[in-house]
C-alpha cells in the first residue's frame, strides 16, 4: 500500500469513526427527547392530581371551619380562604391593652422607631403584639411616619 492509499483508508476509518459517533449522539438525544416528553406527561398528570388534592383539602378545611389551606405552591406559605372560625362579630386580634395612647407613649419613650422596635418593647413589657398592630394602631393614633436612612418606616410623636 502507497501513502495514497493509506492516507484514504485513514479518512474513511476517520469519517465512518465520526459518522458513527454522530449517529450514536443523535440516538441519546432522541432517548433524551423522549424522556423529556414522559416526564411533562408525568408532570401534568401530578398538577392534574395536586389540584384535586388542594381543592379536597379546601372543601375539607370549610367542613371542619379552619380558615387555612396550604397554597398550590407547595413551598410553606399560606393563602387566605373567606371560609371558617368566625372570630364573633368585628373579632379583635390585637389585645386590647394595646391602644393608641400605649403605641404613642413607647413610641415617645424610644424616640424616631420601627413598628416592629414599638411591638418588641410593648411585648416585653408582657402584651404580645406584632408590628403589623402597631404599624396600624401608630397611624390611626396619629404618630408622625418618616423614612429613615435605612429605607424603613419609623415612627415618632410631635
Amino acid at each position: 500500500m502507497d501513502d495514497r492509499s493509506t492516507a484514504t483508508a485513514n479518512r474513511r476509518v476517520s469519517t465512518t469513526a465520526i459518522a458513527r459517533t454522530g449517529e450514536r449522539m443523535v440516538r441519546q438525544i432522541e432517548e433524551l427527547v423522549g424522556d423529556v416528553v414522559t416526564l411533562r406527561r408525568e408532570n401534568d398528570a401530578l398538577r392534574v392530581e395536586l389540584h384535586h388534592a388542594v381543592v379536597m383539602l379546601e372543601r375539607a378545611s370549610a367542613a371542619l371551619g379552619t380558615h387555612r389551606v396550604p397554597s398550590a405552591a407547595g413551598n410553606g406559605t399560606e393563602r387566605r380562604r373567606g371560609l371558617g372560625k368566625s372570630k364573633g362579630p368585628k373579632g379583635r386580634a390585637t389585645p386590647a391593652e394595646v391602644t393608641g395612647d400605649v403605641v404613642r407613649a413607647v413610641v415617645a419613650k424610644l424616640g424616631p422607631s420601627t413598628a416592629s422596635e414599638v411591638a418588641d418593647e410593648i411585648t416585653r413589657a408582657g402584651v404580645p403584639v406584632s408590628g403589623r398592630a402597631v404599624r396600624f394602631i401608630a397611624e390611626r393614633a396619629g404618630a408622625a411616619t418618616v423614612v429613615g436612612d435605612d429605607g424603613k418606616r419609623r415612627y415618632r410623636v410631635d
